[in-house]
């Protein structure tokens, strides 16, 4: 057997940032327990040319999934605040990452997002004979997605520089 360290990293250290969302001390948002819809799908554009019976395919609009988050109840009512102002009819889009870190809890890759924003909220499932952790789960509707690893990129941006909006000065 090889002594090299396998490359591949679990899928249970992990970090959620929201612009906006934790106060001054830390962008991370509590616990999630779970992340899901880290994804796009481009459209296949299927056409011919002339009388050819040879169908060519182009890419077409890319979509982003929506993003999936879910965490234990706590006192903080912050992402249920922000569902609240989605459905007053008020457009407040954010952007965040979800970063992965490896067993040393140094961050491994990073999935950055943009103009998000809240379109379904879930209250947890309750049951008087469970003995589960109520869970509540925040849907967000991203605009963009892109990876970013940082092994060998000296030039990442901060989480501040990520989560700033464009056009806007740093504090």
């Amino acid at each position: 057997m090889s002594s090299q360290q396998v490359p591949f990293v679990g899928n249970f250290n992990f970090l959620v940032e929201i612009e906006g969302l934790a106060g001054e001390s830390s962008l991370v948002i509590g616990g999630f327990s779970e992340v899901q819809g880290l994804g796009s799908q481009t459209e296949v554009v299927e056409f011919t040319v002339g009388s050819s019976s040879r169908i060519h395919q182009i890419p077409g609009k890319t979509r982003y999934s929506n993003l999936v988050l879910k965490k234990g109840v706590t006192h903080s009512n912050e992402l249920f605040n922000w569902r609240k102002t989605i459905e007053s009819g008020e457009l407040d889009s954010r952007s965040g990452s979800v970063i992965l870190l490896d067993h040393e809890m140094r961050e491994k890759t990073r999935w950055n997002f943009y103009d998000a924003w809240p379109c379904r909220y879930d209250a947890p499932q309750l049951d008087s004979n469970g003995d589960s952790i109520s869970i509540e789960t925040l849907e967000l509707s991203i605009g963009r997605l892109e990876r970013v690893d940082p092994q060998g990129d000296e030039n990442l941006p901060t989480n501040e520089e990520v989560l700033q909006p464009e056009g806007e000065e740093l504090a």
